[in-house]
């Protein structure tokens, strides 16, 4: 399957994630996982908020970003257990299927529309435009895969806010890790060249958010659920 059958890689992956949100804080407890005071949105966002706050250079396309995300704060029906760094790259598969789930660090309680968002985002289909879910194949057989094992209704306009924000927080993380380069804490050049990135990020989350930009609709909703 790893080099084969990439839209069945896509549904396989839709399924693994569904079954990773079947932890809710009504599940499952943990002493190092806080539930978060607020929504996961507003309360993410503010998170961001704050880290380009810190930042002594202006950053417009992030203030706007940030703007046009705040003034489209999406509902968040149930929290579950996000992964938050789901996408090519953090996962194994080999011809029988997926086989492990990769790098934990970031995971957290949110709303389940992030991971799918984090997931079909532009900046993670590694130029492969043509393909949303990762890369590698069509949001269609993505969403089948969740849907079918977690019988939750997918709503296209909170994915499409989710995705935004993947951009608007990628752009903060390629920052931070430029400014570790830059400050001399660690001299890793990797660190550095992530800054490089942060131009084509930008352009695609102001892409998505520009004036008169077509949004997910009712319809697609309807057609998602």
């Amino acid at each position: 399957m790893a080099g084969g059958d990439k839209e069945r890689l896509a549904e396989a992956l839709g399924r693994e994630l569904a079954r990773i949100h079947t932890i809710t804080p009504a599940t499952h407890s943990f002493d190092f996982l806080g539930l978060p005071e607020d929504a996961p949105a507003p309360h993410q966002l503010r998170t961001l908020y704050g880290y380009v706050d810190a930042i002594d250079r202006p950053q417009p396309a992030l203030e706007w970003g940030m703007r046009w995300l705040n003034l489209r704060l999406p509902e968040t029906e149930e929290v579950v257990l996000a992964h938050r760094d789901y996408r090519t790259g953090n996962y194994m598969a080999d011809e029988t299927g997926v086989r492990g789930i990769l790098d934990w660090e970031f995971a957290g309680w949110s709303d389940p529309h992030e991971d799918l968002g984090w997931f079909c985002a532009m900046c993670w289909r590694f130029g492969m435009r043509d393909k949303p879910a990762g890369g590698i194949g069509s949001r269609a057989a993505f969403y089948r895969g969740y849907r079918a094992e977690s019988g939750r209704r997918i709503d296209p306009a909170k994915v499409y806010w989710w995705e935004v924000f993947a951009h608007l927080r990628w752009a903060v993380i390629a920052l931070q890790q430029v400014e570790r380069y830059l400050s001399g804490e660690e001299a890793t050049l990797d660190l550095g060249l992530i800054g490089l990135r942060l131009p084509e990020i930008e352009i695609e989350m102001l892409d998505m958010t520009a004036p008169g930009q077509q949004l997910p609709s009712a319809q697609d909703a309807e057609a998602a659920a």
